[in-house]
């Protein structure tokens, strides 16, 4: 079967890696300020798009009731699900960008943060990401 992304072998390969890769990209202090724009508070429920190792998720699992960290990686979520380990509130989810197993408005807040370039159909995924807003929910991407 081939792979949607072409993205899928790189994040096979750098999944141990990616904390540090990353590091150079996206910091805290540019996470927790996009995290603020979502005006997030106790009783909501979020969502992490593309979560790779979970770096967004572990600045929302603080502040929210949920959060679902979804990556198309086994690896990527592997490494999350450690990362991740001192949350109870984490539930994670293995699945492709342009068809994400959470109900129609379901969500408070979705994030999606160095994802969608990777993504094969960006307005697709942004769609999909829509679908599952509550009214009044918030996507940062």
């Amino acid at each position: 079967m081939k792979e949607l992304n072409p993205s899928s072998e790189y994040f096979r390969r750098t999944a141990g890696e990616w904390d540090r890769l990353r590091a150079g990209y996206f910091t805290e202090g540019v996470r927790d300020c996009a995290i603020a724009k979502a005006y997030l508070h106790p009783s909501m429920i979020a969502a992490d798009i593309g979560a790779g190792t979970g770096f967004v998720a572990s600045g929302l699992a603080p502040l929210v009731q949920q959060v679902h960290v979804l990556d198309a990686s086994a690896e990527m979520l592997a490494a999350a699900h450690q990362n991740l380990m001192a949350f109870s509130n984490v539930v994670y989810h293995e699945a492709d960008g342009l068809a994400l197993p959470l109900p129609d408005a379901s969500l408070d807040a979705a994030f999606a943060n160095m994802y969608l370039h990777h993504a094969p159909a960006p307005l697709a995924a942004i769609q999909e990401m829509v679908r599952m807003l509550r009214p009044g929910g918030r996507l940062v991407i």
